[in-house]
């Protein structure tokens, strides 16, 4: 007789051994430890923003950026460009005018003023006391004329002396000569038949002459 064959003995499964509530638990494994970044290399926590996003994005912001700068500085070049225009054009606009004011005041009549000294006079008179010419500058006193006549030698304005005050030079009068017709190449200033002094308009038109008579 054969004998039988022997089967393979299993041995059973160990059981988990039993906690107070009767039911076994798993062991808990162990926290692993995150592994040390390498260096050079930042972690991956600390990647850009930028590289979440495509590279359209990017471009397209980076394309409206430069937009937005670009007309940035066109702006401000306008602006600058426009004031500098508007101060041109003001300054353009004014300038006529102000040319204009000036050639008109240079048509018009104007005055001069100045003063006729008549030296060694007036002994002992007071400053400032009130003197007139006397023996051969007879003729000249308060209301004397002073012509001014034009290059051609045509009477032009009529004016007169003032009271004579007394000064270390002599006896001094002071005259004022209104309404100068305008345009001549020079002009003549005479007191009485005193001879006369010849100025420019320029001359006339500052003023303070001055007019001496005698040593």
């Amino acid at each position: 007789m054969s004998s039988p064959e022997q089967q393979p003995h299993t041995p059973p499964p160990a059981k988990a051994p039993e906690t107070d509530q009767g039911t076994a638990e798993a062991p808990t494994p162990a926290p692993s430890e995150p592994l040390p970044a390498l260096p050079g290399h930042p972690p991956a926590a600390s990647a850009s923003r930028w590289s979440r996003l495509s590279r359209g994005a990017v471009l397209a912001i980076g394309a409206g950026l430069g937009a937005a700068v670009v007309g940035a500085c066109w702006a401000g070049v306008s602006l600058a460009g426009g004031d500098e225009t508007d101060a041109t054009a003001a300054g353009a606009s004014a300038s006529p005018s102000v040319s204009a004011e000036r050639t008109e005041d240079m048509e018009e009549p104007f005055s001069t003023d100045g003063t006729l000294t008549v030296a060694g006079i007036g002994a002992g008179l007071d400053s400032e006391e009130l003197c007139s010419g006397t023996g051969g500058y007879s003729d000249i006193d308060f209301g004397t004329q002073v012509n001014v006549t034009d290059a051609a030698g045509t009477l032009v304005a009529v004016g007169s002396l003032g009271f004579g005050q007394k000064t270390e030079l002599g006896c001094e009068f002071p005259f004022t000569v209104d309404d100068i017709t305008p345009g001549s190449k020079f002009y003549t200033v005479e007191v009485s038949h005193r001879g006369g002094l010849t100025q420019t308009e320029d001359e006339l038109r500052s003023g303070g002459l001055a007019f001496t008579l005698g040593d």
